[in-house]
């Protein structure tokens, strides 16, 4: 996926979900797409970014693991 439309999908996701994106975007989406072929970037075996766990530590801890969605 070519990155200025995956940041674009990011954002209007993050929108919906009422998350701010983290200062670190930029360099959070650059390793999910060039090291981790679009998977989460803090453990691949989650899947594809968004993966399913960021819904729960965004709630848990006003963040997910990676750090690329955070809460108002």
């Amino acid at each position: 996926m070519e990155k200025e439309h995956f940041k674009h999908v990011i954002e209007l996701y993050a929108t919906a979900k009422g998350y701010e994106l983290s200062p670190y975007a930029e360099k959070i989406i650059n390793r999910c797409l060039t090291v981790c072929e679009g998977k989460c970037p803090c453990d691949m075996s989650r899947g594809f970014c968004p993966c399913k766990e960021h819904v729960n530590e965004v709630e848990q801890m006003g963040h997910c693991h990676c750090n690329l969605f955070l809460k108002k």
